[in-house]
C-alpha cells in the first residue's frame, strides 16, 4: 500500500503525545549541582479564570439570546524546565443554535512543555503552511520539537470533524467523522532553510447511519505534500520558494483506477475514479539596497485546489507583485508601496475571465515632535472578458448584442485616507490632543469604455476628536464630530453626529469608570434614521488579583415608517489571576 508511510507516521505521532521525555534524566547535569537545583527550585502554579455574562433585552424581534455566558480559564504548572499549560473555554451559545454542527464550540486543551519539547493535547489547532494544514481545529494531540541545532519536527493527529447525522433540519451540517495526521520536518542553517510537510485526512464512511446524498455530502480522502525553502545570498538577498501538491478523492466509494495524476502527492496516493490532483507554487525574492527594501513575488494556485486541513481556500489565480519601502529625510518620512497583477481562469474553463491591477502607497510624516501626518492611497481595476461557448456563438442569430456578449467589463476602485494628529500640550496638569481624519472610497463600473449614470459610487467620511486629560485627577474628556456623505447609484445620503465620553479613576486608580453618549442621524431620499445611545462602564481591581467589570449600553433608534427600537445590553465580567509557588528549600 502506498499509505504505509502514513501509518508509520501515525504511530510516531501517537507515541509522541506521551511526555516520556519528561521523566528522562538530564545526563549532562548529573551531579551535586543538579541535586541542589532540584531541591531549591520551587513548583510554580499560575493562571487565571474569567466569567462573562451578557443580558439582552429589546422591544423588537431579535435572533439574539436574552442570556449568554462565557467561561474561560488557563492554568500553568512549571518546575525546572518543565511546564504544563492548560486552557479551556465554555459557553452556552453553541447549545442554543437549534441545529447540529460537526465543530466544537467548547474547547479544553493542555500544552505540556519540557525544554525544547512542546506538546498539545485536547481541542487544538496547528498550522504547517497556508497550502497544507492551516489553523483547522481538531481534537487530538500535537508535538513540536525544536532542539538547538539544525532540525525541527512538528506532528499532529486527531479528529477534524465529528460525525453528524442528517436530522432533516436544513441548518444542520451533516458530516462524516474525519481524522487527520500530519508532520513537518525542518532543517535550518545560517544561510538557508528547508522544510518538508505531509498531511493526510480521510472520512469514515461508517461513522453515520445514512449517507445524505441530497445534501451533496460525500466521504473524502486527501493527501498533501509540501516543500519550502529559503536561502540568503550575500546577506542582502533572500530567495524563498514554496510548493504544495494535493491529491483529493471527492468520493471514496468510487472504484480504484490505475491511472495516476500529476504532482508529487500522486506518487503516494491510491487513485480512484473521483480523485483530483492540483498544485500550488509561491516564489519570492527580497533584497535591500542601503535603506531601501524591495521585493518581488509570484504565486499560482491551480483551479480546484483544496485541502481538508483548512476551512476555506482561494484557488484559480495567478498573482505577480512588487513591494518596496524606504525612509527619507532622516527617517522623518517613511514611504512604502506595493503593486500587483492578478488573473484567474487559468485552465480556460470559466465563462468569464478576470484580471486585476492593484497598486497602493502609504506614507507617514513626522512634521514636528507634536504633529504627525499619515496617508494612504490605493486604486485597482478588475477587467472581465466573457468566453462564449463556441456552439452558442455559431448558432446565435442576434447580431445586435455582440458588444454586450463580449462583456468588456471593468470595475474601477480607489481608496484614500489622511490622518493628522496634533499634541497641543503635554504636562502634569493637563494634556490636550486633536485628531483629524478623512477617508474616501469610490468605485465605478465601466463597460466598453463608458461609465453609465448610476454606475459610480462615492463614500466620504470625516471626523475630528478632541481629548483633554487631567493626569493628577485621573480625568479624561473626549468629544468627537463626524460627517458622512455617500452617493450610491442614483441615491444620495448623508449622516452626521457627535459623541461625548468622560472617564474618571477613583480609589487610587483601582476603579475606572466611563460614561458616554452619542447621537447620529442618517438621511437619504426616502427615510431618516436617528440613533441615540448611552454607554456606562466600570471596572475595579480588588487585592490586585480580582477584577470586576460592568458595562451597559442603552440604544434608541427611530426610522421613518418603522417602529422605534429600544435595546439594552448589560455585560458583567469577573476575572481572577493567581500565582502559587512552593517556598524554596534551604540547603
Amino acid at each position: 500500500m502506498k499509505l504505509n508511510l502514513l501509518n508509520k507516521t501515525t504511530l510516531i505521532v501517537l507515541l509522541s503525545l506521551f511526555p516520556l521525555g519528561i521523566i528522562a534524566q538530564d545526563l549532562e547535569n548529573i551531579g551535586s549541582k543538579t541535586v541542589d537545583k532540584i531541591k531549591n527550585s520551587p513548583l510554580k502554579i499560575n493562571g487565571g479564570i474569567s466569567a462573562n455574562s451578557i443580558f439582552y433585552n429589546s422591544n423588537g424581534r431579535s435572533s439574539r439570546e436574552p442570556f449568554t455566558y462565557f467561561l474561560q480559564g488557563n492554568l500553568n504548572i512549571s518546575w525546572l524546565t518543565f511546564s504544563m499549560p492548560l486552557s479551556y473555554s465554555y459557553s452556552n451559545l453553541g447549545s442554543q443554535l437549534g441545529y447540529e454542527t460537526p465543530f466544537k464550540f467548547n474547547r479544553v486543551s493542555m500544552h505540556p512543555k519540557y525544554k525544547w519539547i512542546q506538546s498539545h493535547i485536547g481541542d487544538i489547532a496547528m498550522t504547517f503552511s497556508p497550502y497544507t494544514l492551516s489553523g483547522h481545529q481538531f481534537t487530538g494531540g500535537g508535538l513540536e520539537l525544536t532542539p538547538e541545532g539544525r532540525f525541527s519536527i512538528s506532528a499532529m493527529g486527531g479528529q477534524l470533524l465529528k460525525a453528524t447525522e442528517d436530522d432533516g433540519n436544513q441548518q444542520t451540517l451533516p458530516a462524516f467523522s474525519r481524522v487527520g495526521y500530519g508532520t513537518k520536518l525542518g532543517w535550518e542553517k545560517e544561510l538557508f532553510k528547508i522544510g518538508v510537510i505531509g498531511f493526510y485526512a480521510k472520512d469514515d464512511i461508517h461513522s453515520i447511519t445514512a449517507v445524505p446524498e441530497d445534501r451533496n455530502i460525500k466521504p473524502k480522502e486527501n493527501l498533501v505534500i509540501g516543500l519550502d525553502g529559503e536561502v540568503t545570498i550575500a546577506e542582502n538577498y533572500t530567495l524563498k520558494a514554496e510548493y504544495a501538491s494535493t491529491a483529493i478523492t471527492q468520493d471514496t466509494r468510487a472504484a480504484n483506477v490505475d491511472q495516476n495524476g500529476s504532482g508529487l502527492a500522486s506518487l503516494l496516493f491510491n487513485s480512484k475514479g473521483s480523485s483530483e490532483y492540483y498544485d500550488a507554487y509561491k516564489l519570492g525574492f527580497d533584497f535591500q539596497l542601503e535603506q531601501m527594501k524591495l521585493g518581488v513575488a509570484y504565486e499560482r494556485i491551480d483551479p480546484g485546489y483544496e485541502t481538508l486541513g483548512a476551512y476555506f481556500f482561494n484557488n484559480d489565480f495567478e498573482n505577480i507583485s512588487i513591494n518596496g519601502a524606504r525612509p527619507l529625510f532622516n527617517d522623518k518620512l517613511n514611504l512604502s508601496f506595493n503593486a500587483g497583477y492578478q488573473r484567474d481562469n487559468l485552465a480556460n474553463q470559466k465563462t468569464q475571465a478576470t484580471n486585476r491591477l492593484v497598486g497602493a502607497i502609504n506614507g507617514t510624516l513626522k512634521v514636528t515632535d507634536k504633529i504627525s501626518v499619515a496617508g494612504s492611497y490605493s486604486n485597482f481595476s478588475t477587467h472581465t472578458n466573457k468566453n462564449l461557448n463556441q456552439f452558442d456563438d455559431i448558432n446565435d442569430s442576434d447580431l445586435t448584442d455582440e458588444d454586450l456578449e463580449a462583456l468588456d467589463f471593468k470595475q474601477l476602485s480607489q481608496n484614500a485616507t489622511i490622518n493628522i494628529n496634533w499634541i497641543l500640550s503635554e504636562g502634569e496638569k493637563n494634556t490636550q490632543n486633536i485628531n483629524l481624519n478623512y477617508s474616501l472610497a469610490s468605485s465605478a463600473n465601466e463597460q466598453a469604455g463608458i461609465i453609465r449614470v448610476g454606475q459610480a459610487n462615492n463614500f466620504h467620511n470625516a471626523n475630528s476628536v478632541y481629548t483633554i486629560g487631567f493626569p493628577e485627577n485621573g480625568l479624561n474628556i473626549s468629544t468627537s464630530l463626524n460627517y458622512t456623505y455617500s452617493d450610491i447609484g442614483r441615491d444620495d445620503s448623508n449622516a452626521y453626529g457627535g459623541a461625548l465620553n468622560i472617564s474618571k479613576k477613583f480609589f487610587e486608580d483601582k476603579l475606572n469608570s466611563t460614561f458616554g453618549v452619542a447621537y447620529n442621524t442618517n438621511n437619504n431620499k426616502d427615510t431618516k434614521t436617528d440613533v441615540l445611545n448611552f454607554r456606562a462602564n466600570a471596572s475595579m481591581v480588588v487585592s490586585e488579583k480580582h477584577n470586576f467589570s460592568l458595562n451597559a449600553v442603552q440604544l434608541f433608534r427611530s426610522t421613518t415608517n418603522q417602529e422605534a427600537l429600544n435595546e439594552l445590553t448589560v455585560t458583567f465580567g469577573y476575572s481572577y489571576t493567581f500565582d502559587i509557588g512552593t517556598p524554596k528549600k534551604k540547603k
